[in-house]
């Protein structure tokens, strides 16, 4: 998704052609890119760094998705990125689907379904059913 020759800032810009230079600035400093970070190649950015200036470009895209699927989406984060992921997802209006074994994080998100691998469809948390 992201232009490895690319700067964070460039690259989410790609999708949100109308957002000015402020607003993408201010999205990405919402994803702990401020300043010299946002003007950083793409190719350089770890996993998590990646995933990050991803999801900072989706929320901002012009449409936004009405759908995000994330596997294990705070895998590869620190706690600091996984409360600006929690934050980020909170204010997103579309569906989510997500994979993930990190109970507290899927329940700050305001998950209510839960489909388990025994194929079990669940109202509450897993770990709340008798």
């Amino acid at each position: 998704m992201l232009d490895g020759e690319r700067s964070v800032a460039e690259n989410v810009a790609r999708f949100a052609p109308g957002a000015t230079n402020n607003r993408v600035r201010a999205r990405l400093a919402r994803f702990l890119f401020r300043g010299a970070r946002a003007d950083q190649k793409a190719a350089t950015l770890s996993g998590g760094e990646r995933f990050r200036a991803a999801l900072a470009a989706l929320m901002l895209a012009e449409p936004a998705p009405q759908l995000l699927m994330l596997d294990e989406p705070t895998n590869n984060l620190d706690m600091a990125s996984v409360r600006q992921l929690t934050t980020a997802l909170e204010s997103y209006e579309g569906a989510l689907i997500v994979a993930s074994h990190d109970m507290p994080f899927l329940e700050s998100i305001g998950i209510t379904r839960w489909l388990l691998l025994d194929g079990e469809l669940r109202e509450t948390a897993p770990e709340a059913v008798g």
